[in-house]
């Protein structure tokens, strides 16, 4: 008998020790700053979005959540550097539709998986694309434009081969089985000008990029691409879906965060429910929408995920289908 309750107590204490390095990590991370790689320069929406949130996440874990802007390679550049990064927590990556969604699959050689390659902690909001014509167009309507696209052959406008507008676009043509000639530019802001100056019939551009010009009465938004009515944003409450024209069309920007794979348990736990705070903190999803990002306060880790893997598959039907190619 005493054998056994000697023993009995050895396994209990061998439990315990077995846990204890779990249990240390958790109270130890985060120790030191946290590197969070950002793929944009200073400025830009997924910067703003990056470090809105460390500054939240450094509240909340009292510890440095410094945002470095690695630009460079498509935003590829952030993305291969946090593939080499040790997956102990303190090198992080706010990432998105870019170089998550997009570029793995535009690319032939981007030194990375988003799936394989990475563990995704939260999907921090989309960013609404909008259907956008010049004020003068004489299309009123979604449905006006998409008579005329079966009717004739119009031309869209697009940032460059491969961005998120591009995507949009070859999406609903797949999904209306329409035909419609690409113009590509060297950015947003080109080819919103010569929108605005009648050089091609309609783009999609980003509800950040566009709400200016639609406000000052220069652009009218038909639709927006995301699954539902943007009821929060003003002026745009009334805006149809494409999906109510085209069913189940959805194509958003997105932002997210994640990390090296095989980031503890306990630190990707953490740091879920540490981004989830102000995700459901009225005030600050407020803040995001101003910015044009939309946040959905019940995202969860396990939805994060699955977000971006059923997004990649979607981009890479896309990119497959309509043949683009980028030099």
């Amino acid at each position: 008998m005493t054998l056994s309750i000697h023993r009995r107590h050895l396994m209990l204490g061998a439990a315990a020790l077995a846990v204890m390095p779990s249990l240390a990590r958790a109270q130890a991370w985060p120790a030191r700053p946290v590197k969070v790689l950002v793929g944009f320069p200073a400025g830009q929406a997924t910067d703003i979005i990056a470090r809105t949130f460390s500054d939240e996440l450094s509240k909340d874990l009292k510890q440095s959540f410094v945002v470095e802007n690695r630009p460079g390679a498509g935003s590829m550049l952030s993305a291969q550097q946090l593939k080499g990064a040790p997956a102990d927590g303190y090198t992080l990556m706010w990432g998105g539709s870019g170089n998550l969604g997009i570029a793995p699959y535009l690319y032939k050689n981007p030194g990375y998986n988003p799936v394989t390659d990475f563990d995704t902690i939260m999907q921090t909001g989309v960013v609404p694309m909008l259907v956008v014509v010049r004020a003068e167009s004489e299309y009123k309507t979604f449905d006006d434009l998409m008579k005329a696209v079966r009717a004739r052959r119009l031309n869209y406008g697009s940032g460059g081969n491969g961005v998120t507008n591009h995507i949009a676009t070859e999406l609903l043509k797949m999904m209306a089985g329409v035909n419609i000639e690409h113009v590509p530019y060297k950015g947003d802001a080109p080819a919103m000008q010569d929108l605005i100056g009648g050089q091609f019939d309609f783009m999609f551009a980003s509800l950040p990029a566009c709400i200016g010009q639609i406000r000052s009465g220069r652009l009218r938004a038909l639709a927006t691409g995301t699954s539902a009515r943007l009821q929060s944003i003003e002026g745009l409450r009334d805006v149809p879906t494409v999906a109510e024209f085209v069913p189940n069309y959805e194509c958003v920007a997105w932002t997210a965060l994640v990390g090296p794979a095989g980031l503890p348990e306990d630190v990707k736990t953490r740091l879920a429910a540490a981004v989830r705070r102000p995700m459901q903190d009225a005030t600050i999803r407020s803040k995001f929408e101003q910015m044009g990002n939309i946040v959905d306060p019940t995202m969860t880790m396990e939805r994060s995920r699955e977000w971006i893997k059923s997004e990649g598959e979607k981009f890479s039907r896309v990119i497959a289908a309509a043949k683009i190619v980028v030099s």
